[in-house]
């Protein structure tokens, strides 16, 4: 076959591939294009999939920061993810408590002759107060991790479509 030496592509009249031409210093030869097209699409997809594996890893990465910002730590150290049922259940345990509070309070000190002593059962008040304060805070806090969790998990989703 002769090539013309301007020419980077050639087309066989024997077979109809299309081929390649390399020129070094002594030397002109072919490659089929086929090869190299596909040889280049695999070496693409290859790229494809080690960019969404790292856009996937990045993603896990901010996940895991952004999660433990959404953690609750307890007086024993130990650090937890907020539900909404253990929210309610603390609510109402404080109100419990605080009815109760008010309530013995109330029954020991009505007949104490000190004015102090009617403040005891306020007590109870606040301990209501701050118990239907910390429930609707760690709900909240509940709903806002699990709207962040769905929302990473529909990006990785995404992205995971991507890499079949």
């Amino acid at each position: 076959m002769e090539v013309p030496a301007n020419a980077n592509y050639v087309k066989c009249n024997h077979c109809d591939a299309q081929l390649v031409v390399h020129r070094e210093r002594d030397m002109t030869f072919t490659e089929a294009m086929d090869k190299l097209n596909e040889t280049t699409q695999s070496l693409s997809d290859q790229v494809s999939r080690l960019n969404v594996n790292q856009q996937m890893a990045e993603l896990d990465r901010r996940w895991e920061i952004q999660r433990n910002d959404y953690r609750i730590t307890g007086k024993d150290g130990h650090s937890r993810l907020p539900t909404e049922g253990a929210a309610m259940v603390g609510g109402i345990f404080a109100v419990i408590f605080g009815t109760f509070w008010t309530v013995m309070a109330f029954a020991i000190t009505s007949a104490s002759p000190f004015a102090a002593a009617k403040i005891f059962p306020l007590f109870g008040l606040l301990f209501i107060g701050v118990g239907i304060f910390s429930a609707i805070h760690a709900r909240n806090k509940a709903s806002d991790y699990k709207r962040a969790k769905r929302r990473y998990e529909s990006e990785r989703d995404a992205l995971a479509r991507r890499t079949r």
